[in-house]
């Protein structure tokens, strides 16, 4: 990806009239996005020394077939929010440590409809983050690259598309494993942790919008800024028994210790989104938008199902194991006046990220696909085609119809 990064680069300097401004560009978009994933680092080392996490992971892995599936999709929504992959992890082994022979009477049939659930319960719930969440690398480039989007009115409409197609997964999944008879004697469980958990979070998300607002800067950069004191504040609640100075102190140290070693271990990643939205952004340079917009006209297309397309062939591309970042970057770049070939700025990028999250439920070489077959125990192409195939493809049905009617709503005034 860096090689790549430094081809493109060279060939900018080569071919481009003002190549200083593209790659200055590029160099601060792959900036804003390493950042954001390096502020979340913060948040993770707060998330996993919590015990909040843990007890809410318990109570979700302990749920009744019933509303097992509705728990974890939804728990697994709320922990990514602060420990984005890590809940793949940290949620999987709870799952497949419980998942015993002797939990389901010695029916191995039983432990294997089980497996399925609940990990394309936590894959779903994790996916759909990137729908709608201000802190996910989703969010930051859909907002960078799809240029008069205005933030505020996108943020309320991803999460109505984030709550249908959780609703989705659930349905998908009870009527493929119909509960027969409901559960007799049910233990009564405390909801506390994931109400404060939601707590927690809300409180993160707002005061990212806040500070964004009040500095009149993107989204990513109200993230950036708020998550690190943020996780400070969190694990100082976390040693309160030690008082006001002792708790600062010992955030303070538990910070300096683990993200000494934590951090550099996402060099990889940092150097791949960094990386891919670098390519994207000058590469998306390389494409005229008048040569773009005369393409667009010559395909005879409705605008509003052009955007669709785009919307699928996010999707489609990566099957091939091509980044749904790059994709993005370079679909939006290239299609840079929207409304100059009729699309609707918030319609394009609510679909793209509503894609966005569908493909990493169905690429088999997508991280969160990795994770989750190597926790199972089953190949990649059973997470993304046998649990996951049904719940992509209707996904995609249902995101043109979202599409569609976004459109009418915004065509008419609304």
């Amino acid at each position: 990806m860096l090689a790549a990064a430094m081809v493109s680069a060279a060939a900018a300097v080569a071919w481009l009239a003002d190549p200083a401004r593209v790659l200055a560009h590029a160099v601060g978009e792959a900036a804003s996005l390493a950042g954001l994933f390096t502020a979340l680092g913060f948040l993770r080392e707060a998330a996993e020394t919590s015990a909040l996490i843990h007890r809410c992971g318990d109570l979700m892995v302990r749920q009744p077939p019933g509303r097992r599936y509705l728990v974890l999709s939804l728990g697994s929504h709320l922990i990514s929010l602060v420990l984005n992959f890590g809940v793949l992890s940290l949620l999987g082994v709870m799952v497949m440590r419980g998942n015993t022979a002797e939990a389901a009477g010695g029916d191995q049939r039983v432990v294997a409809v089980r497996r399925q659930r609940m990990m394309t319960a936590l894959l779903r719930g994790f996916t759909v983050m990137t729908v709608w969440s201000p802190l996910s690398v989703a969010f930051a480039v859909v907002q960078s690259v799809v240029h008069g989007l205005p933030w505020s009115r996108l943020l309320p409409l991803q999460v109505g598309l984030a709550a249908l197609q959780l609703a989705l997964g659930w349905l998908i999944d009870r009527l493929a494993f119909p509960v027969h008879a409901p559960p007799a004697g049910e233990a009564h469980l405390d909801w506390t942790p994931l109400l404060r958990l939601a707590a927690l979070i809300a409180a993160v998300v707002v005061a990212a919008v806040a500070v964004s607002e009040a500095l009149g800067v993107r989204m990513v950069m109200g993230a950036v800024l708020v998550v690190p004191p943020s996780a400070f504040a969190w694990l100082a609640v976390q040693h309160r028994a030690r008082g006001a100075a002792g708790a600062a102190r010992a955030a303070g140290e538990v910070l300096a210790s683990r993200l000494v070693v934590t951090l550099p271990a996402f060099r990889n990643e940092v150097a791949m989104l960094g990386g891919a939205m670098f390519l994207g952004t000058v590469v998306a340079a390389f494409i005229p938008p008048d040569d773009t917009a005369r393409l667009v006209a010559a395909l005879h297309l409705p605008p509003l199902l052009l955007s669709i397309l785009l919307a699928w062939s996010v999707m489609a591309l990566a099957q091939i194991g091509l980044s749904q970042l790059v994709t993005v970057t370079l679909l939006a770049g290239a299609l840079a006046d929207l409304g100059r070939i009729g699309i609707d700025p918030l319609v394009l990028a609510s679909g793209l990220m509503g894609s966005w999250a569908l493909s990493s439920c169905s690429t088999p070489v997508g991280a969160a696909i990795l994770i989750v077959a190597r926790l199972a125990g089953v190949s990649t192409a059973t997470v993304a085609r046998d649990w996951n195939g049904v719940y992509v493809v209707t996904g995609a049905l249902l995101l043109a119809v979202w599409m569609i009617g976004l459109d009418f709503i915004l065509s008419h005034g609304g």
